[in-house]
């Protein structure tokens, strides 16, 4: 990811850092992708080895440990029950957070691109290329999605 993001992400993990869930191990994060049956993009795994989970911007970040001031439950958890509920198609689904409506917030491997799937009219949304991106967007406040 770029020094800019990363150091704009440790400025509010410094005022905050129980707004995260606290750094992975690769162990972790290898795991975790083996259950999905995915690969993670690059930069979500920075993500996670990094911070775990958490606030950042706008958007929370779901991992595999639970922050102390938000609500952050395990990515997988909600990415395995997500993908029951969502259309065929959806079954490569990972969850990386979750809109105050409920509908998930995510990539649908092989594509990285990151959508949320409204569930009450029926269609998904591209709200960034990338996560990293998706960061970027939520720090600069510009996702236009409610948490």
């Amino acid at each position: 990811m770029k020094m800019e993001l990363l150091k704009a992400i440790d400025e509010e993990f410094e005022m905050c850092p129980e707004a995260f869930g606290g750094p992975l191990n690769i162990e972790e994060v290898d795991k975790a992708a083996d259950e999905l049956k995915v690969k993670l993009p690059e930069d979500f795994k920075e993500f996670l080895l990094r911070y775990g989970s958490g606030a950042v911007g706008e958007a929370i970040v779901l991992g595999l440990k639970e922050a102390e001031f938000v609500a952050t439950p395990s990515f997988v958890e909600k990415s395995l029950h997500f993908r029951q509920e969502l259309p065929s198609g959806y079954e490569n689904f990972t969850a990386i957070g979750i809109d105050g409506a409920g509908n998930p917030v995510g990539f649908n491997a092989p594509n990285f691109e990151i959508i949320t799937y409204d569930f009450n009219f029926g269609g998904k949304e591209i709200i960034a290329a990338s996560f990293e991106e998706y960061l970027e967007k939520a720090i600069r406040e510009e996702l236009n999605i409610h948490f």
